[in-house]
């Protein structure tokens, strides 16, 4: 592993999870070198509704916006295989969202939190590396 997540296919363990909307996810990681990362995401809600997003972003960089929801974020890693990623969520307030990588690669737990005014919603998502990018990035 060069960077901090491991490139490749990550799907959600929905049974495990408690995301901030329900829905099925699937975490397309197609670089991270430690320097940069490079995502895509697709994401379906309970009525079938399909969702993708995409994020190009330097580690330590510029705010970066999340292409197809809009939001605009900061990436940082606090210490090896931790990703922090904070912004603000449109129509909700600010965010953080810190994911960590267990030591054989294969894991990825996120624990995130919004405040919107007085109230903190927080969510929690487990990822499970499924293996390398289908077309050999």
């Amino acid at each position: 592993m060069s960077g901090i997540i491991p490139t490749g296919l990550w799907v959600m363990d929905e049974a495990r999870s408690r995301k901030l909307t329900p829905a099925s996810l699937t975490l397309w990681v197609l670089k991270d070198d430690g320097n940069q990362l490079v995502w895509v995401s697709v994401e379906t809600d309970p009525q079938g509704k399909i969702s993708v997003c995409s994020f190009d972003g330097m580690y330590g960089g510029p705010a970066t916006t999340v292409q197809g929801n809009g939001f605009v974020v900061s990436l940082r890693s606090p210490a090896p295989r931790k990703v922090e990623v904070s912004g603000e969520v449109p129509g909700m307030g600010p965010f953080v969202e810190r994911s960590e990588i267990s030591e054989d690669g294969r894991k990825m737990i996120v624990h995130g939190e919004v405040c919107a005014g007085a109230e903190t919603t927080t969510w929690y998502e487990e990822f499970n590396w499924q293996g390398p990018s289908p077309h050999g990035l």
